[in-house]
């Protein structure tokens, strides 16, 4: 990945009002409430994998516990096995999925010479609160704009990444169900 400009690097000369002919307050507002708007559905899409994630924990829990098999019995056999190993395999993935995420020190401490927005960025031990202030009290609509976007594109691929670890966790409880409706068919 190419290393993002500093935020004391945005060109402050490019026109802000772009070739529309709209007025500059205008567009200035436009691109930050469709920035905001961007970064709230990433959020919102974060909350919802997440709760995805953590029922399909406690259902594919219940259906291993209360599942085909007595809990009594002693798990023996390759179906049991396997069985185990698939509920083990879904209950790790939907973990991963919910387990939180954030970048490195060494990320956190470039982000915070690009990125005003994102909490790891504030959070950077290479981060001044006093040289947020300053940035906050004289910052450009260039440099905001620059700021919310690289942010929401870090927050886009760890959002990727959580709806990986989701979608694996969902083909392994479908093999889970597979295998529980398997068991009880041949049970009934």
């Amino acid at each position: 990945m190419k290393t993002p400009r500093k935020i004391s690097e945005v060109d402050l000369a490019l026109p802000l009002a772009g070739s529309e002919g709209h007025d500059i307050n205008y567009i200035g507002r436009i691109r930050t409430q469709y920035l905001f708007a961007q970064h709230q559905a990433m959020v919102t899409q974060t909350q919802f994998a997440d709760a995805k994630a953590a029922a399909l924990m406690t259902l594919v829990g219940l259906i291993a516990l209360r599942g085909p098999f007595a809990i009594g019995a002693p798990p023996v056999g390759l179906f049991v096995g396997l069985y185990l190993a698939l509920v083990a395999a879904c209950i790790l993935f939907s973990f991963l999925a919910v387990f939180p995420r954030y970048p490195s020190a060494k990320l956190r401490a470039a982000m915070s010479e690009s990125d005003r927005w994102s909490w790891p960025a504030l959070a950077s031990d290479a981060f001044d609160p006093d040289d947020f202030s300053r940035f906050m009290q004289t910052s450009e609509v260039s440099q905001l704009v620059h700021s919310v976007s690289l942010s929401n594109s870090y927050v886009s691929r760890i959002l990727l990444r959580k709806f990986l670890m989701l979608r694996i966790a969902f083909l392994f409880a479908f093999a889970v169900l597979l295998m529980t409706g398997l068991r009880l068919a041949a049970i009934i």
